[in-house]
């Protein structure tokens, strides 16, 4: 990113003033081409809408666009020279472009759009136990929660702030951190693992007090009666505000605008929570999981490896057929992130393997190891647990009877 040269933007000015920033422009292009490239090549193999739904493609598509708005348009050129539309930036990044990236699981279609042998090579490395521990500790909500009010509140500080608007440098550091604490900070509450001690409760209470805080910062701007930027009173006068009440209006957007998102999230995710059925069991604690958490089978627990015949298995899941079952894990594309002997080209290492599953307790670490339970997991993982990583992908309910017959056959 370099600096902007020339006068001020004024009002004359701004529907021209676009910013094309190759350290802005880059990222995103590549961002966008890997999703589409990887979304192509799943649904390609599993069908469209599956792995992925075309929700969550919509989501990160408004998620890319609205950070492309924030970044690229006039918008970042009149947020130096006015408090209240560099506020508005800031909250497109943090309050609208980052749960929509999240909710469009940008993981499963950066995996596909890589070579297999770089998937592979891929896994191997997220897999490990030093990357793991890194990532579940940046993930765990309270790390994620500290860290994104961490960033707020520190840039916010005058001789920081300030920074910003005499060093494009430092305004690209404070973009990164506020958008990247964001997207830990939405994973933990959206789709990350879930901490045994936390699970539910802990996401409302995340969204409820980062909209208390934050909200709490834009009072003290509106209600100052003194700028805390004096930096923006030489340019504000020109689009008719003074520079209190450029502050004022600032700290309104983040006070109203701002709190009310992460209001409204923490309040959908309480009607999600309450509306669960009351059998569907809490989950249980679970260790780090590897980056690319699209595991459809993560299962807790080792016995004997429960290997059944075909027959076996095909009885204990209420005529399930296993040799339907292996077409059906190719047609839906689990091989990408699975390994499953017996089924060209499933040798994906960002999951969980599959073989042995029957001598293993639990499913996910949500439900106890029956066939029924195995059965609901594959059609409707998200009705068992709404923030699990687990993409639906479309299955019936023939089609995953004759799925579980056939891994139950897997040793």
């Amino acid at each position: 990113m370099i600096a902007h040269p020339g006068e001020p933007l004024g009002p004359h000015q701004l529907w021209g003033a676009w910013s094309w920033e190759p350290g802005i422009v880059l990222p995103l292009g590549l961002a966008a081409g890997l999703y589409a490239i990887g979304l192509r090549a799943l649904w390609r193999a599993a069908g469209p809408g599956r792995g992925i739904r075309k929700r969550d493609a919509a989501a990160f598509a408004l998620g890319w666009a609205t950070l492309a708005l924030a970044l690229l348009s006039p918008l970042h050129r009149l947020g130096e020279v006015l408090f209240a539309a560099h506020m508005v930036q800031h909250e497109l990044l943090m309050a609208l472009a980052a749960p929509l990236l999240v909710l469009g699981r940008p993981l499963v279609p950066f995996v596909w759009a890589v070579p297999p042998g770089w998937r592979r090579t891929l896994g191997r490395w997220t897999g490990g136990d030093r990357f793991r521990g890194v990532w579940a500790t940046l993930t765990h909500p309270v790390a994620a929660w500290s860290l994104h009010a961490a960033a707020i509140w520190i840039w916010h500080v005058p001789s920081l702030y300030e920074a910003t608007l005499r060093s494009e440098a430092v305004h690209a550091l404070q973009h990164a951190s506020f958008l990247g604490t964001a997207l830990l900070f939405w994973w933990s509450v959206l789709e990350g693992r879930r901490h045994g001690r936390l699970g539910w409760p802990g996401a409302v209470i995340a969204l409820f007090t980062t909209a208390v805080h934050t909200s709490i910062l834009g009072a003290l701007l509106t209600f100052s009666t003194r700028p805390w930027y004096p930096a923006y009173g030489a340019v504000s006068a020109a689009w008719g505000l003074t520079p209190l009440e450029d502050q004022q209006l600032a700290g309104l957007i983040m006070w109203v605008p701002g709190g009310l998102a992460y209001l409204v999230a923490a309040l959908a995710l309480l009607a999600s929570w309450l509306a669960e059925p009351e059998h569907t069991p809490r989950r249980l604690p679970l260790g780090a999981v590897s980056l690319v958490l699209v595991g459809t089978l993560a299962l807790a627990g080792c016995g004997r490896s429960g290997a059944l015949s075909f027959e076996e298995a095909a009885r204990l899941t209420g005529g399930g057929n296993p040799a339907r079952g292996r077409l059906a894990i190719r047609q839906y594309g689990c091989g990408a992130c699975h390994t499953v002997s017996g089924v060209r080209g499933a040798d994906g290492l960002v999951g969980p393997p599959l073989d042995g599953i029957g001598g293993r307790s639990y499913i996910a670490g949500v439900l106890t190891n029956t066939p029924q339970h195995m059965i609901r997991w594959i059609v409707d993982p998200h009705g068992v647990d709404s923030l699990t990583a687990m993409p639906a992908t479309g299955v019936g309910e023939r089609e995953a009877r004759d799925i579980a017959s056939y891994l139950y056959t897997r040793r």
